[in-house]
């Protein structure tokens, strides 16, 4: 009973090995940049876990690296802009839209004898915008992740990993589907 109540630190990246280029659709031939701020990179989440407890993560640093995989299976080129408006980075990488990710999670257990959630979801938001700021349009998509108590021995996170993987896996196609992304290409 010491640890009811408590955050129980978890990671939610998901296996960047199951994030691969669509067999049906060829890339967008267009070049992107993608921008997290620092803030969020670093910024801590709290949800519900099980027993009365809850978890702490970090969804933006947690996604990055896989978000970043996701964005290659759909776009020629990508870039990591280190601030909103780096100019020098879209001018120098001939950026044609910068996508701006944001993330609502959520988390809990059916259990109130351990800790970890069993059911997790992300939504997950592109908005993208033009190389000159220019808002054009949004995706949204909602990632789900369960997992049973059984199958913790491989971690504590797996409903998390689970539903990032899910989001991103969703949004692929969505932006492969994006009709605006792919208006004049060469």
């Amino acid at each position: 009973m010491a640890l009811a109540g408590c955050a129980h630190p978890i990671r939610i990246a998901p296996n960047i090995d199951n994030i691969k280029p669509s067999a049906a659709e060829s890339p967008i031939k267009k070049s992107v940049a993608y921008y997290i701020s620092d803030e969020m990179l670093a910024r801590e989440i709290e949800t519900p876990g099980g027993g009365g407890d809850r978890v702490a993560y970090s969804p933006y640093r947690d996604m990055e690296t896989g978000f970043y995989k996701m964005l290659s299976n759909v776009f020629v080129t990508v870039t990591k802009l280190n601030t909103a408006n780096d100019k020098a980075s879209i001018e120098k990488n001939k950026i044609d839209y910068v996508i701006t990710p944001k993330l609502v999670t959520n988390s809990s257990s059916s259990s109130v004898l351990t800790w970890m959630p069993t059911q997790f979801s992300v939504e997950m938001t592109c908005d993208i915008s033009d190389a000159n700021g220019n808002p054009l349009f949004s995706k949204k998509v909602n990632g789900q992740g369960q997992a049973e108590f059984s199958e913790f021995k491989e971690g504590f996170s797996l409903s998390g990993r689970r539903a990032m993987e899910d989001a991103l896996l969703k949004m692929q196609p969505a932006l492969l589907g994006a009709q605006e992304l792919r208006a004049s290409q060469e």
